[in-house]
């Protein structure tokens, strides 16, 4: 329960962090790679300095080269709606991707639908419409609707690539942290290329709080994703993922509404309450 609770902790100080940004005036680029490098080297450490090239010669590079583009790309959408849409709306828009592999399994991997996961299913339909329904007190527009829109997609596509990576080539919690340390490294190539490149255009200078604040979110986006292993070989999957994000949801919601006074109408919250039951169902559909 300790691995669980961690990693819920984690997790959620994750999207704080990115709340914050804007008041402490952090350049995001310069923070997300950082935190792609620190994340990398914490799972080198943690596997004893395997050699690079046996990563390159595994199996499944290809598919941590594609999950590593798609991580950055989400993690600066993630980023985005956390500050400027909310960490409620961006955590439930975060574990309602799940949807996306959970259909992929269906089309591809022929699992069995199940009425749960069916029902959980269907339940999503409303509650994204609640979720973003406009009122006096939450009207999203434009690029702010977009964000979490982008995000739902971006994470169920990255989950999606992670699901097909397991089914196919992982085989235990090991090559699962050498796929994520690969994955974390081709993130950081990315964001440097693309950091090198807007520093040189925009006459940008790397500064020490952005480096800082890089390495903070680093070690909670590594710990966050050991908590979560570890709580899974020790867990129930059954019990520990449904928990896990539902927990998520409503740990997110709660630091949003009593911490940053984020607004949302009775029909958001509505709508929140029918995604956590939506997440529940689906997850509770694996047993």
């Amino acid at each position: 329960m300790i691995y669980l609770l961690l990693a819920l902790l984690f997790s959620t100080l994750i999207m704080v962090n990115f709340k914050l940004y804007p008041r402490l005036k952090i350049d995001i680029l310069q923070s997300i790679v950082t935190n792609y490098i620190v994340a990398f080297l914490a799972g080198w450490v943690s596997l004893k300095f395997l050699s690079p090239e046996l990563l390159v010669t595994k199996d499944w590079f290809p598919l941590s080269i594609a999950s590593g583009t798609m991580l950055i790309l989400v993690f600066f959408v993630f980023a985005s709606s956390a500050a400027k849409v909310g960490i409620a709306i961006t955590s439930v828009s975060s574990k309602m991707s799940v949807l996306i592999p959970v259909i992929l399994g269906f089309l591809v991997f022929n699992e069995e639908p199940g009425l749960i996961k069916i029902l959980g299913i269907i339940m999503s339909i409303p509650a994204f419409y609640f979720i973003f329904k406009r009122n006096e007190n939450f009207n999203l527009k434009g690029i702010l609707l977009l964000l979490p829109i982008l995000l739902f997609l971006g994470n169920g596509s990255n989950d999606s690539l992670m699901k097909t990576a397991e089914h196919f080539f992982l085989g235990n919690d090991n090559d699962m942290i050498q796929y994520l340390t690969s994955a974390f490294g081709i993130s950081f190539i990315i964001g440097l290329c693309i950091l090198i490149v807007v520093s040189i255009r925009k006459k940008k200078k790397i500064q020490i709080k952005n480096i800082g604040a890089g390495i903070v979110l680093g070690m909670l986006n590594w710990f966050s994703t050991l908590f979560f292993l570890n709580g899974l070989g020790r867990v129930d999957v059954s019990v520990f993922v449904p928990v896990f994000n539902v927990g998520i949801v409503s740990l997110g919601a709660l630091v949003g509404l009593i911490f940053f006074r984020e607004k949302l109408g009775k029909w958001n919250i509505f709508g929140l309450g029918l995604a956590v039951v939506s997440i529940l169902l689906i997850a509770l559909g694996y047993d």
